[in-house]
């Protein structure tokens, strides 16, 4: 049974997804990473490693698997993309203008 805070929860894990998606969306059309830091979206990647972390040890500890663990992964994933083309634009940056 989810609870009222796990949905609560889960509302602010969609809102963050679909602002990933359109900050992906966003970068993939202008091609490059304006305005973005790896160090910061990677620090995002950390936190939800800990979200992940966190639910993961309530369930070790006989507690019930949260479903909100899922959106946590998402997330996770969504956001490693993001870095990946925020490093891999950035590179692209440097080797242009070198």
């Amino acid at each position: 049974m989810v609870t009222h805070a796990e949905l609560f929860e889960a509302g602010m894990l969609i809102c963050f997804s679909v602002s990933w998606y359109w900050s992906i969306a966003k970068m993939l059309r202008v091609r490059a990473a304006v305005g973005k830091s790896a160090s910061f979206v990677a620090m995002i990647c950390v936190g939800y490693l800990f979200g992940i972390t966190a639910k993961l040890m309530i369930w070790w500890s006989g507690g019930a698997l949260s479903p909100v663990l899922w959106l946590y992964c998402w997330n996770l994933v969504v956001t490693a993309f993001d870095l990946a083309l925020v490093v891999y634009f950035s590179q692209g940056v440097k080797a242009k203008t070198a």
